[in-house]
């Protein structure tokens, strides 16, 4: 009698789909930037660099082959700001430019940790207030999203405000950041004194003009006074009198020329000695 046995093998074939795939792959993944690590740079235009620091867990470091970054709600990185769009750039760690491909930047996956900047330049100051962006970050296995995260991203531009003198004046005043001197020389009934100055601002601001002593002061006899008149900004007032002025902020002017007119009164029959005076002008951003 014989004894047969047969034997039934099974192949089980399995097709690991990409979507297969991208279900296996998980893991954790945070978007971040931090405003305290925002790098301001000022020379001929100036340069704001906004961090954008992605990590990811071991699990997606294992898995994943790429991060994209793109625009939440446009084509290239775009600002809203208080005067204008601000196109930004995206740099890698070194600062070097990442360039975009049909609207979505690409780099690798190597580390736990990758640090990219968001750049926004403006030939001046930045127009004060809120920049507005947002972006999507993505990791990715063989060009399919694994995990993505969207992130809002702000930018605030204090205000800021700097004054200089002009170049026809430098020679005649003396001093410099705000603190300037003008000897005017003998004292004489009528005598003139031009100068200028020049304001760099960020936002509108309010200028007062005053003067501590309200006109010449006698160094030792305090109360011999001789009183002046200035002009500012097609305006003119006495020593004694408090100019308050308002201007608006325009983004496209760089700097605001302002012409000072110096008069000086009536010196007959006062003391002999030096006089002087403490003319303030305060800007206020606002």
């Amino acid at each position: 009698m014989k004894l047969k046995i047969f034997v039934l093998l099974v192949l089980s074939y399995w097709i690991i789909t990409p979507t297969a795939l991208a279900k296996r792959c998980t893991g954790n993944l945070t978007a971040t930037s931090s405003s305290t690590e925002v790098i301001e740079e000022y020379g001929n235009q100036v340069s704001v660099y906004l961090p954008l620091k992605i990590q990811v867990s071991d699990a997606l470091l294992d898995c994943a082959d790429e991060i994209w970054v793109e625009d939440i709600y446009y084509y290239s990185l775009v600002f809203s700001g208080p005067t204008e769009y601000k196109y930004a750039n995206l740099l890698d760690a070194q600062f070097n430019n990442m360039w975009a491909s049909n609207g979505i930047w690409r780099t690798p996956l190597y580390n736990h940790t990758t640090q990219m900047w968001i750049r926004l330049k403006h030939y001046s100051l930045f127009p004060a207030g809120a920049y507005y962006g947002g972006v999507k970050v993505s990791i990715v296995r063989r060009n399919r999203v694994i995990k993505e995260q969207y992130l809002s991203i702000t930018y605030n531009s204090q205000p800021q405000v700097a004054i200089t003198l002009d170049s026809t004046s430098q020679g005649k005043v003396s001093g410099s950041s705000g603190n300037y001197q003008i000897d005017l020389g003998e004292l004489r009934t009528n005598m003139r004194f031009y100068w200028g100055i020049k304001i760099l601002s960020n936002s509108s601001y309010d200028i007062v003009l005053d003067s501590e002593y309200n006109g010449l002061r006698h160094e030792t006899d305090t109360s011999s006074l001789i009183d002046y008149t200035l002009g500012f900004d097609n305006v003119k007032i006495s020593s004694s009198e408090r100019l308050m002025r308002s201007y608006n902020f325009y983004p496209g002017v760089r700097n605001k020329w302002f012409g000072f007119e110096f008069i000086l009164g009536n010196t007959e029959m006062m003391p002999a000695g030096v006089y002087r005076d403490h003319l303030s002008l305060t800007v206020y951003p606002r």
